[in-house]
């Protein structure tokens, strides 16, 4: 079994060519941060799609909800301007428009061969994932997760209320769940943001982070041998 991430910014072709491609660079270099973590590779394509391959999916629902928040968390009023140090994936300040920054992305689990180009290999997560995609925007949805094994209904029921979870979150309550799916603990959010861990500990329960933490462990737990 394989995973693949199918996404694209929403509305990006409102944004400002030179805001459009600052976005997108930021998110690269998010990517381009974790795919050692996650094992995975990434490519852009159309300008502002992007897809993610991921030889083991027990990683994937974590990466799809890390790229979910850190897009969201980036807004005027909570431009970043952390150091490589501190989180390479923030390492320069952008400013964009008032318009919420957001991404849609569909998740499809099952066999796929990937090759030299993400966007041009097959097999069934790639079609399950580009297929999903294209149905969220029928929708209005912005997270799916489809498979090809027995937990479609039950991951397409989490993926609909992750979606709804998210929907509500501010920037700054994003932004402190990125970390937090990166595996930080409140005091290390604390420093880098260089805020109270009261205030962490806030963002974190408004973001349902507890909510959103239970339903990855479950995900988790399903493909902790796939």
């Amino acid at each position: 079994m394989k995973a693949v991430i199918t996404g694209d910014i929403i509305q990006s072709t409102r944004l400002p060519a030179t805001h459009r491609e600052a976005l997108v660079k930021s998110i690269q270099q998010g990517l381009k941060t974790w795919e050692k973590d996650f094992q995975c590779r990434s490519e852009f394509f159309r300008g502002d799609s992007f897809q993610c391959y991921l030889p083991h999916p027990h990683h994937a629902l974590r990466l799809m909800l890390l790229l979910k928040t850190y897009i969201r968390s980036l807004n005027p009023s909570n431009a970043f301007t952390l150091t490589a140090k501190e989180n390479p994936a923030r390492s320069s300040s952008i400013i964009l428009p008032s318009a919420v920054i957001d991404a849609r992305m569909a998740l499809g689990i099952g066999e796929a061969l990937a090759g030299k180009k993400l966007v041009t290999s097959g097999g069934m997560a790639f079609e399950l994932s580009g297929h999903l995609l294209d149905d969220l925007k029928n929708r209005k949805q912005t997270l799916g997760i489809a498979t090809a094994d027995g937990y479609t209904d039950e991951l397409e029921t989490a993926s609909i209320l992750l979606d709804a979870l998210l929907a509500r979150a501010s920037a700054l309550q994003c932004e402190v769940l990125s970390y937090k799916l990166l595996g930080h603990h409140e005091t290390a959010i604390a420093k880098a943001l260089r805020i109270n861990q009261s205030a962490v500990n806030q963002r974190s329960k408004l973001g349902n982070w507890n909510a959103i933490d239970a339903m990855l462990n479950r995900y988790e737990n399903i493909y902790s041998t796939a």
